[in-house]
């Protein structure tokens, strides 16, 4: 029996080649579907939780930044208020000195008006006695004394006074010597409330810019109070859904197509 091995190999070699084509083409559709649903559930897959946990930190972060935000404005305007009070008392403080201050320039301004006008009479003549020149030096350094510690006189004045200079003269009337310290006192008056008045403006500033500043902080605590309502009471956000991922289709070799192969 003579056996053609080159034609039983070549044989052998075409049905296996056959055999692995039938395999390829029957595994193909199998293929297809795997990756379909692979894709799909891809898709239907939800977001990871690092990215959910991320923005939840990050609201909650926010929220907190608000609430500090607002909690700090409040403290500011409260300072404010104080602030802006007692900027009110020092300026009602002051306009009290002041009122006084003039009303006291005015009794001092009559009072040297009066003894001015009284000179107009006649003025007696220089002491004629040592006694008497003793009696007005006297008088003088009383007097002198009197308003300085009134505050009439300044130290240079006082000592102008018993020094005899700047016209001060203890031969001269007590009278006369009385009507130029009656002008010392309304001369300081004066510039007492003229000094006044610019504390007072100052006062009167200060105290507005602090009531403006009140008012401002005010108006954003009361800003910042809302955003932090309208942040606490703002929905979350839904969780989306995750879809259902179909199951993949059994394969049944009953009812599943063949793929025909046409052999050449």
């Amino acid at each position: 029996m003579n056996i053609d091995f080159h034609g039983f190999l070549l044989d052998v070699r075409g049905a296996a080649l056959i055999w692995l084509g039938l395999i390829a083409i029957g595994a193909a559709p199998f293929v297809a579907m795997a990756v379909s649903a692979r894709r799909r559930r891809g898709r239907a897959l939800p977001r990871p939780p690092r990215r959910l946990r991320s923005r939840r930190e990050s609201a909650a972060a926010r929220q907190a930044e608000l609430c500090r935000y607002a909690e700090e404005v409040a403290v500011a305007a409260g300072r404010a208020a104080v602030t802006a009070e007692r900027r009110r008392a020092e300026w009602a403080a002051v306009s009290r000195t002041q009122e006084a201050a003039w009303r006291a320039y005015d009794e001092a301004a009559e009072a040297a008006l009066r003894a001015i006008q009284a000179e107009a009479f006649g003025i007696p003549d220089t002491p004629s006695t040592v006694d008497e020149m003793a009696a007005r030096r006297r008088y003088l350094e009383r007097s002198a004394m009197a308003a300085y510690r009134r505050g009439d006189l300044t130290v240079e004045q006082f000592g102008d006074v018993l020094a005899g200079r700047d016209g001060w003269d203890a031969r001269r009337h007590p009278f006369e010597q009385e009507t130029r310290l009656l002008v010392a006192r309304r001369d300081r008056l004066r510039r007492a409330c003229e000094t006044l008045s610019e504390v007072e403006g100052a006062a009167w500033r200060a105290a507005e810019v602090a009531v403006a500043a009140k008012h401002s902080l005010d108006a954003e605590a009361l800003a910042a109070a809302l955003r932090v309502r309208e942040a606490a009471s703002r929905p979350r956000p839904a969780r989306r859904p995750v879809r259902g991922v179909r199951p993949m289709p059994a394969w049944d070799s009953d009812t599943a197509p063949i793929p025909r192969v046409v052999l050449t």
